[in-house]
């Protein structure tokens, strides 16, 4: 019996991009936290970075997930995806601004 594959993933898109560069850094991709998963999370610093649907000035996001992180003592920053998408490169190096900041 020949068993079902799974379809391929596409490898270009921004989550993949993005990870590849953050990886580097520490970062865990789709990390668990409670009953949320998070885009990417850099626990030794306490950065979550979520990469956010719609458009900015837009509130997308899960009130009690925001909450819970601020408790445990992370800091989150959010991403504009349709932002991130344009420049991908000021995305990165708005993370590791952050990340610096975090380290002083």
């Amino acid at each position: 019996m020949i068993g079902r594959k799974k379809p391929l993933r596409p490898q270009n898109t921004l989550d993949n991009r993005l990870w590849v560069r953050l990886k580097p850094l520490g970062f865990r991709r789709k990390s668990p936290f409670k009953s949320f998963t998070l885009d990417f999370a850099q626990h030794d610093a306490g950065l979550v970075v979520l990469l956010e649907e719609g458009e900015p000035g837009k509130r997308t996001a899960s009130i009690v997930r925001d909450r819970l992180l601020s408790e445990a003592g992370y800091v989150i920053l959010r991403l504009w995806r349709r932002e991130a998408e344009r420049d991908l490169h000021s995305a990165v190096h708005r993370i590791q601004a952050v990340l610096e900041d975090l380290a002083d």
